[in-house]
C-alpha cells in the first residue's frame, strides 16, 4: 500500500502581477491511482492549480499506456497543460506519433521553444527541452548531445526576460546548464526521489545520471536567482520506494509585494488517500 503525497512549495517573483499555481506531474511510468485515475486527479482538483507541468516519463513502453492517457484527457480538459519528452518516452522512438497524440488531446509538447501564454490573467514564458536520449540511440549514454544545448539556447534567446518564465525539463542534473539560462523557475523530474530515503540519506540513495547520495532528487533548490523544482515522480514499480512516498507537486508563486519576500524555499507535505499498486512499470 502507498499514499499519494502532495508537496507544496512557496516562492515570490517581482515578475508576477499575480499569484500562480502549478501542478508538477512527472515519471507517472503509466501507474494507476485508483481505475480512472481518480486519486491523483481529485489531489490535483483540490490545489486548484492555474496550469499543469508535465515533465517526463508519464508513458513507458514497457506498460500499457491506458492510465496515462486517462490521466491526460482528464487534466488537458481542465487546465493548460504542457509537456516534455523523458527518457523512456525517447526509447519509444515514436515521438512524433506521440507528440501529434499528445496535440489532439490538448496537450502542448514543449521542444527547444519558449512561447508566451496569458495564464492567471498575466503573460507566462514557457519553454521546454527534449531529453537528451532523444539525440542518441544508446539507453545507457552519459554523453550530452550538442543538439540538446541548442534546443536550451534556443530556449533562453526566446525568453521574454521581463516576463516570469519556466523552463520544463525531464533531468534535474543538469544545473550548470539552467543556471545561466535566465528562466526564473526549472520543472524536472527523472530522480525518483533517490528511490530510498532515509534519516542517513534524506536526499535519497540513488538517482540516474547522479548516483549515488543524488544532490538534486526531490526538493526546491537555489540556482542563482532561479529555482529547481525536482519531483520525486509517481511511479510505483519493481524497484522499492523506501521513505519515498510517490509526489505531486504544487508551487504556489506570488508576486513579491505581496508581502512574502523570496527568502528560502518553504515546503509543505500531506498524504492522501491509500492506493494499491496495479501498474507495473521500469524506473
Amino acid at each position: 500500500m502507498h499514499r499519494l503525497t502532495v508537496t507544496s512549495y512557496r516562492l515570490a517573483s517581482p515578475k508576477l502581477s499575480a499569484p500562480l499555481s502549478i501542478a508538477l506531474v512527472s515519471d507517472l511510468h503509466g501507474t494507476c491511482f485508483g481505475p480512472r485515475q481518480e486519486i491523483l486527479l481529485d489531489a490535483v482538483r483540490r490545489e486548484e492549480p492555474d496550469l499543469v507541468l508535465l515533465c517526463g516519463d508519464i508513458l513507458d513502453p514497457a506498460v500499457s499506456p491506458k492510465g496515462s492517457l486517462i490521466l491526460l484527457k482528464a487534466l488537458s480538459a481542465s487546465y493548460p497543460c504542457f509537456f516534455v519528452s523523458g527518457n523512456h518516452e525517447e526509447w519509444t522512438r515514436q515521438m512524433p506519433r506521440l507528440r501529434n497524440g499528445l496535440s489532439r488531446l490538448g496537450v502542448r509538447p514543449l521542444r527547444g521553444e519558449t512561447i508566451s501564454e496569458i495564464i492567471a490573467g498575466q503573460r507566462i514564458e514557457l519553454g521546454g527541452v527534449d531529453d537528451p536520449h532523444a539525440f542518441t540511440l544508446s539507453h545507457h549514454s552519459l554523453r550530452l548531445s550538442k543538439k540538446w544545448v541548442r534546443q536550451l539556447v534556443r530556449c533562453e534567446r526566446q525568453r521574454d526576460p521581463e516576463h516570469f518564465s519556466i523552463l520544463l525539463s525531464h533531468r534535474p542534473e543538469l544545473v550548470t546548464y539552467y543556471a545561466d539560462t535566465g528562466f526564473d523557475l526549472i520543472a524536472c523530474g527523472h530522480a525518483h526521489g533517490g528511490q530510498i530515503r532515509l534519516p542517513f540519506c534524506p536526499g535519497g540513495l540513488f538517482a540516474p545520471h547522479q548516483g549515488f547520495f543524488p544532490r538534486y532528487a526531490g526538493g526546491l533548490y537555489r540556482l542563482g536567482d532561479a529555482r529547481l523544482a525536482v519531483s520525486r515522480g509517481l511511479c510505483i514499480n519493481r524497484l522499492p520506494r523506501i521513505g519515498n512516498p510517490p509526489e505531486l507537486v504544487v508551487i504556489h508563486a506570488q508576486p513579491e509585494a505581496a508581502g512574502m519576500p523570496d527568502a528560502s524555499p518553504q515546503a509543505c507535505s500531506r498524504l492522501t488517500g491509500k492506493h494499491r499498486q496495479n501498474a507495473q512499470s521500469q524506473a
